[in-house]
């Protein structure tokens, strides 16, 4: 656990340490920091349902390119995977936890100043990978192989409460594949896929 916890530490300086250079170089950029919670599930497997609660967190900068249109850069850390909990007539659990960094690229619609649609994609590293079933954690040896880099699309919609705070949803899916197909997969999967939901608050900062 202090190895992933190392791993959380640098993403934090990386990020902190991204958003001081913005700040003080790239004034003409709107510069924010944002922070919420995600329900995922995965789809290949054979659980259902958006049972898995994290978090995500990160900064973000974007710049108007004419009109209402706005281009934006983030860099995002978040967690996603599958909850399965006991229940009457079945006490087993299964629960994986995916820590993941994102770099988020996309083009925003801003309409009155205040609802902003979004659409992009983000290419992704995979830095810490959990499971755990009804005995605790399980013994990473009998962890599945996943794909360390991946890549992701997305889409959304937020509201700027004012000029500084915005309350935005994202959903989030795998463009391709972040684990290869099992035996038993039906042949239309082509492997496993993250889904997600993120509601989120943002705070815009500077002038």
């Amino acid at each position: 656990m202090n190895k992933v916890k190392g791993k959380h530490t640098a993403i934090i300086t990386i990020i902190a340490m991204f958003a001081m250079s913005v700040s003080l170089n790239g004034q003409q950029f709107n510069t924010s920091f944002f922070g919420g919670i995600t329900a995922s599930q995965v789809d290949g497997d054979s659980y259902s349902g958006f049972n898995k609660l994290g978090l995500a967190a990160g900064f973000f900068v974007n710049r108007h390119i004419e009109y209402n249109i706005y281009w934006q850069a983030e860099i995002r850390y978040g967690t996603r995977g599958v909850y399965k909990g006991p229940s009457d007539n079945d006490p087993t659990l299964y629960r994986s936890g995916y820590h993941i960094v994102e770099l988020p690229l996309s083009v925003h619609y801003l309409y009155e100043e205040k609802i902003m649609v979004e659409m992009g994609t983000s290419p992704e590293l995979l830095v810490a990978t959990l499971f755990w079933d009804e005995n605790g954690l399980m013994d990473p040896s009998t962890y599945p192989e996943n794909r360390r880099f991946g890549l992701n699309v997305f889409a959304g919609i937020g509201y700027w409460f004012n000029e500084r705070i915005m309350a935005g949803f994202r959903y989030t899916n795998s463009a391709i594949p972040f684990r290869d197909p099992e035996e038993w997969n039906h042949p239309l999967y082509r492997g496993y896929f993250h889904n997600v939901f993120c509601l989120s608050m943002a705070y815009r900062f500077g002038p």
